[in-house]
């Protein structure tokens, strides 16, 4: 609930830490407040105008001064105004001066497709297809050699969630204020809040509406239970982004996927459709293929019908077609808890990764949750041959191994086979996924760490050397290690898995990761 006492408890809050030159949490605790602040309340304005001085500080004019612009247009005093006027004055002198270079970073424009894109589906190398098969059910395989660093696809998650559940007692608060309720973005904090809820903000009025339209008129007086809900969240935000493709009419939705009873993919669609209506209701089908079978036997629903009670739309919904729903939520919740991966990234706190102990440069957070219709077809391999790389919400595939022409791309769902036992690994898989993994790694026994075989003690010094000196290198050094690792992993491939392929493969992951760490990270 809004509360004007409760927004300016949380600014003298941010105030305290603005002082302190804590700018980072004195940000979070500014976008709390500004949350929490009734509609047109000089709270709001408040809240805006000190935000504004966090960013001209930290020298981000053009920030300063979009902050300034909104707290003009959101009840700031007009008794204050002069102070405004006199930050603006200077923010402008030092843009002339000054190039505000510390803008948000697009990290994405460092990845691009290694081969041609599909014709229909550009982000995807046209070397790739699906095939089926009885063993492997739908899989995706490459009609051509590829090599250590290829870049073959970059996939955009179809549903996605700000993720707040975690054993991270940070995440909570750094996410929720921290990055866009409908895009994710951070937008170095330069967030908006929702008008109605305390715990959603936007980078931008068109990402609330366009929210507000897909979802969020649903989720909004229930998004602190969703938040902490774990897989529900998004489970419950496929059905109901999917229901907004149908104008909030279940039975216009179930007439639908009545008549739509073929399983599809990805490849049986075609990407300059996804902005219409008929598009997203593909992707929405291709969601709900994803499960080969489904059996509602261990699928318990209580939960989620206590969410459709507490409010009175959902309610409306529930009671309308409940076995329809039920039905469709059935399939979400395989979908959300087999399909569904997690959403990695930067917090802008340059603090946050202190308490980590291992690599702490190397500490990505869990941001989110999303479904990405590509990585879903990719089958596991407790020796995988591609590795996922978060870079904003999106997932950059790279060939980590050698892969022949016609050979499977193989992702990891649990720790590969170096990290973790092989009867650990299968009964968790067994458990998790239903199958008996005989991946070249289990079929093998391959050893763990501590028994790898080592072919030459000099390439193992050398990537040792390179791992310990990786958290203290520049961006453009990690670049160049990149590919002699990328060069090396692809040279001495014939004696994998050895101890030396393993470290230059963590190194890849690490130089990979610094890659893309924000170069602006708040004190």
């Amino acid at each position: 609930m809004k509360s004007d006492v409760k927004s300016q408890q949380l600014r003298t809050e941010a105030n305290r830490l603005y002082v302190h030159q804590k700018f980072y949490d004195a940000l979070l605790k500014y976008n709390e407040s500004l949350c929490a602040a009734e509609s047109e309340s000089e709270n709001m304005g408040l809240a805006f105008a000190n935000r504004s001085a966090v960013y001209f500080e930290m020298k981000l004019y053009d920030k300063c001064l979009s902050n300034i612009e909104l707290a003009k247009k959101n009840c700031y005093p007009e008794k204050n105004l002069e102070i405004l006027k006199k930050r603006e004055n200077k923010c402008l002198q030092l843009l002339k001066q000054n190039d505000d270079a510390n803008q948000c970073e697009d990290f994405l424009s460092s990845f691009e497709l290694s081969y041609p894109g599909n014709d229909e589906l550009p982000f995807i190398a046209n070397c790739l297809e699906m095939e089926v098969d009885s063993k492997y059910g739908r899989y995706i395989v490459t009609k051509r050699h590829l090599k250590v660093g290829d870049i073959v696809a970059i996939d955009e998650p179809t549903f996605k969630v700000i993720k707040a559940d975690s054993r991270y007692s940070t995440c909570y608060d750094s996410n929720v204020f921290q990055r866009c309720g409908g895009c994710m973005k951070e937008n170095l904090l330069g967030l908006i809040p929702c008008t109605s809820c305390c715990r959603t903000m936007y980078c931008s009025i068109d990402c609330m509406k366009s929210s507000h339209k897909r979802h969020h008129k649903y989720e909004c007086e229930i998004v602190d239970e969703l938040l902490t809900s774990g897989i529900m969240h998004i489970v419950v935000r496929m059905l109901l982004e999917g229901l907004s493709l149908f104008d909030g009419d279940i039975h216009e939705m179930e007439k639908f996927l009545t008549q739509h009873t073929e399983p599809m993919t990805i490849f049986n669609l075609n990407s300059k459709s996804w902005k219409s209506v008929e598009g997203r209701r593909k992707m929405f089908l291709a969601a709900l293929s994803l499960p080969s079978c489904v059996s509602d036997e261990k699928v318990d629903l209580e939960n989620y019908e206590n969410i459709f009670m507490k409010t009175k739309k959902l309610k409306g919904l529930w009671n309308s077609n409940e076995s329809f729903i039920r039905k469709i939520l059935v399939k979400l919740v395989h979908v959300g808890t087999h399909y569904v991966h997690g959403i990695g990234g930067w917090s802008l706190n340059q603090k946050f990764n202190e308490e980590e102990p291992k690599n702490p440069s190397f500490y990505q957070q869990l941001n989110g949750n999303g479904l990405y219709l590509f990585c879903s077809l990719l089958n596991h391999s407790c020796a995988p041959n591609i590795k996922r790389l978060n870079v904003d919400d999106k997932v950059v595939v790279i060939v980590s191994r050698p892969i022949e022409k016609g050979e499977q791309l193989f992702d990891s769902y649990r720790p590969n086979f170096n990290n973790q036992a092989k009867t650990i690994r299968q009964e968790a898989l067994m458990k998790d996924y239903g199958f008996v993994c005989d991946c070249e790694a289990c079929y093998n026994d391959w050893p763990l760490n501590h028994n790898l075989n080592v072919f030459s003690e000099e390439l193992l010094e050398f990537a040792w050397g390179l791992h310990e000196e990786l958290p203290f290198m520049t961006v453009a050094d990690a670049k160049k290690m990149l590919y002699k690792c990328y060069d090396a992993i692809a040279q001495h491939h014939e004696h994998f898995p050895s101890a030396e392929l393993i470290v230059l493969q963590e190194c890849v992951s690490n130089c990979l990761i610094l890659i893309t760490k924000p170069s602006l990270q708040f004190p």
